[in-house]
């Protein structure tokens, strides 16, 4: 009686099942058990949060770095410092290139943030990569609610940034982007 090598057997049980890739065939017998390179996939560096600057503050801090081919994704923390609760607290993340440009802005909301406690958070800039983005600028719209003064309706865009420290982060340049307060309305005309 005549005997296969187990190799021939294997061969044609890939070759029956419809499997002739190479790569799945040697996958099969055990000569590549290495996955196939994914040339889309992102390059991920990584470093601790940083959760205080040494004043009672909200700090945001950068700690995740997704390089895409053709986007930059950030991953951030956002730790309460404050002895109040924060209920609410939007930033803007604007990403600067060359020249000074803002080239994308994305809001960011933080919410029910208690004391000493910490929120993540993503945010992805598109067509872009992360060495073509010179730094992020950090405002608010004038969207919080922290403590019992300062709601939806009080604040004002710069009011929750004096709330706000940003962390130096060794994978991005970030600055705190100075406001200016928002017109007066105009009075009130009558005509007659």
């Amino acid at each position: 009686m005549f005997k296969q090598p187990i190799k021939v057997v294997a061969l044609l049980a890939v070759l029956a099942a419809g499997g002739c890739a190479m790569d799945d065939f040697k996958r099969s017998i055990g000569l590549r058990t290495e996955a196939p390179e994914n040339p889309n996939a992102p390059e991920v560096t990584r470093t601790e949060p940083v959760t205080s600057t040494g004043r009672k503050a909200v700090v945001v801090s950068i700690h995740l770095k997704k390089e895409f081919p053709d986007a930059c994704m950030l991953g951030m923390s956002f730790t309460n410092n404050l002895d109040t609760k924060v209920t609410n607290l939007s930033i803007r993340l604007a990403a600067y290139i060359r020249g000074n440009v803002e080239y994308d802005a994305i809001t960011r909301n933080f919410t029910e943030v208690k004391p000493t406690e910490s929120q993540y958070r993503e945010v992805t800039f598109l067509q872009i990569r992360c060495d073509e983005i010179d730094y992020i600028g950090v405002t608010d719209p004038g969207r919080c609610a922290i403590g019992a003064e300062m709601n939806r309706f009080t604040a004002q865009p710069g009011d929750c940034a004096r709330f706000v420290d940003v962390a130096v982060s060794p994978l991005i340049t970030m600055r705190k982007i100075k406001q200016a307060p928002p017109p007066e309305p105009e009075p009130d005309v009558l005509l007659p």
